[in-house]
């Protein structure tokens, strides 16, 4: 199993377990916590996941997460007839249910059981898991893909990564179609993936981005890397129940930091997010940023960055980005841009 592509629910990592034994069975010592799994699920240790988790399900047998994540661990140890039982009970759970179906399905195929692994994976998109590039990358659904239900399955995730089929279609009265997709809870989802990514002008790789789902799916992470390491950064994203808006904290490796919230009122497909940056070099200086990240077609995503320094009344783009899921062959010619 490629841990990298597998969905996870992740807790945030603090503590780091020494001893072998149960910790509050030692005088001084508590309980295991997620945070204590998460820091196993760092290691790839499994095996310590696994008993980490048991332990925690003994003092309270309904904790989502413990059960979601000992499916994860025996799944990613192999142990399929157990892993699937666990995934079984995670999707009882409505904070763990759709990525706990995405991962049943997985196991479901691993095991040979397609028409088990199908109804799963059905499940999983209709409850939102509709990332088309982690379908098509994921090695444990390669037995699926020459079943004629594949297409159909990939297909059912369209409308959820086209809001409308031509970013300018517009109903009778000439008003766009769509909703932007930043004010919902879902909307952001179709950025999570592991991606290549090419400039838009030249069609030459700028860099790589793997956004990822953490903490119950609430969060998305984002680690980019430029092409010849030259640049860095990552991003927290998450959709602000109360605003009912996605915002991002972006951290360069130039110590640069933006915070962004998707602008509500847009019409743009996609979510376009708004916000100001500060520049550790001139701390007086803080420049508008505009970074609308939208689906096209193909599974592919396009991400354009634009600034501003007289507050938003013009605007310059700083990069254009065409995200293609990993390892996949791009051509600029054949993007209809």
């Amino acid at each position: 199993m490629n841990a990298l592509n597998r969905m996870l629910i992740a807790v945030p990592v603090c503590l780091s377990l020494c001893m072998a034994v149960p910790a509050y069975g030692v005088e001084g010592l508590t309980a295991p916590t997620m945070n204590d799994v998460n820091q196993a699920l760092q290691q790839n240790d499994f095996a310590e996941m696994e008993r980490l988790c048991r332990e925690i399900l003994e003092e309270n047998a309904e904790h989502a997460q413990a059960v979601f994540m000992l499916g994860y661990a025996l799944h990613a140890q192999g142990e399929l007839d157990e892993a699937v039982l666990y995934h079984i009970r995670a999707t009882s759970f409505p904070a763990t249910a759709p990525i706990a179906y995405y991962n049943l399905g997985c196991a479901q195929a691993l095991k040979g059981n397609s028409d088990q692994a199908f109804k799963a994976l059905e499940k999983a998109v209709e409850l939102g898991v509709t990332n088309a590039a982690q379908y098509r990358g994921d090695s444990d659904l390669e037995s699926l893909r020459t079943d004629q239900r594949w297409k159909g399955l990939l297909d059912s995730m369209q409308p959820n990564l086209t809001a409308s089929s031509s970013a300018d279609a517009k109903d009778s009265k000439g008003a766009s179609k769509h909703k932007a997709s930043g004010v919902t809870p879902e909307g952001l989802h179709f950025w999570v993936g592991e991606w290549d990514c090419y400039n838009a002008k030249d069609g030459k790789r700028a860099g790589t981005n793997t956004l990822s789902f953490r903490v119950n799916g609430l969060v998305i992470h984002e680690e980019w890397e430029s092409t010849g390491g030259s640049y860095m950064g990552e991003s927290w994203n998450f959709f602000d129940p109360i605003k009912k808006a996605w915002k991002q904290t972006w951290v360069g490796s130039g110590g640069g930091v933006t915070q962004f919230v998707a602008d509500k009122k847009t019409d743009a497909e996609g979510v376009m997010f708004v916000g100001k940056a500060f520049n550790p070099t001139n701390v007086d200086e803080r420049p508008m940023h505009k970074m609308h990240v939208r689906p096209i077609h193909g599974g592919m995503v396009r991400q354009t960055g634009s600034s501003s320094t007289d507050d938003g009344v013009t605007w310059t783009v700083k990069y254009d980005l065409i995200y293609v899921p990993k390892g996949e062959a791009f051509e600029l010619e054949d993007l209809s841009i």
